[in-house]
């Protein structure tokens, strides 16, 4: 009667959810005792020897040589912006104006100082002209067209060099470059023969801004 029904549930329960405890209180899931679908998997984990890295150009007309190191091969026929600047969040900007309403205001207090100090007699003319010869010298030095970094390994110079068609490069980086490759310029293609020279210009530029001691990085 109905104890044999409530037996049979049980035992027919007890099949359904498997032998593992015994006990038939162990739920497995809706899909106990079939087959699993391959296509149906779930996540697999990823394997520890491989690394997956994505890099996304968000700014595909800026020519990245002239951007990462301040040279491009092409000059001026090349198709691609000569652009160095970076594209700024809000906050980034809103700081970036703060700072400059700032050094705005320091440098009308810097000049009523001098203004007042000169009609006191205290300061000539020509410490004056001091900062004026500096904003100038920085400016010239900005539009040299002297590279900032080297074009191969895009980073600051280290021990720069310089072949026989005006090229700047790091020496480690150009001497792999010839003894692996060519003994071409990377950027013209032209036989430097393996001669490098002194960068007197660059270390020039360097001198006048950062001092003789600074490092490339400053």
């Amino acid at each position: 009667g109905v104890n044999g029904t409530a037996a049979a549930a049980a035992s027919a329960a007890e099949e359904a959810n498997g032998d593992g405890d015994g006990d038939g209180k162990v739920y497995q899931g809706h899909n106990a005792g079939q087959s699993r679908n391959k296509f149906l998997a779930g996540p697999i984990k990823a394997p520890s020897f491989v690394r997956t890295t994505c890099q996304f150009d968000y700014q595909p007309d800026i020519c990245k040589d002239y951007k990462d190191t301040g040279f491009c091969g092409f000059g001026d026929t090349c198709i691609y912006l000569h652009d160095r600047g970076d594209t700024l969040s809000g906050w980034q900007l809103e700081a970036q104006y703060e700072e400059k309403k700032k050094a705005e205001k320091e440098r009308k207090e810097k000049e009523m100082d001098r203004f007042l100090a000169r009609a006191s007699g205290e300061v000539g003319e020509e410490e004056d002209d001091d900062d004026d010869d500096a904003a100038a010298a920085a400016a010239a030095a900005a539009n040299d067209g002297l590279p900032f970094a080297c074009h191969i390994c895009r980073k600051p110079f280290t021990e720069p060099v310089v072949t026989q068609c005006n090229h700047y490069f790091c020496q480690a980086c150009i001497f792999v470059h010839v003894r692996e490759n060519t003994p071409a310029c990377p950027i013209c293609s032209k036989d430097t023969g393996g001669v490098f020279n002194h960068p007197a210009k660059l270390i020039s530029k360097k001198k006048r801004l950062v001092g003789a001691k600074a490092s490339w990085e400053e």
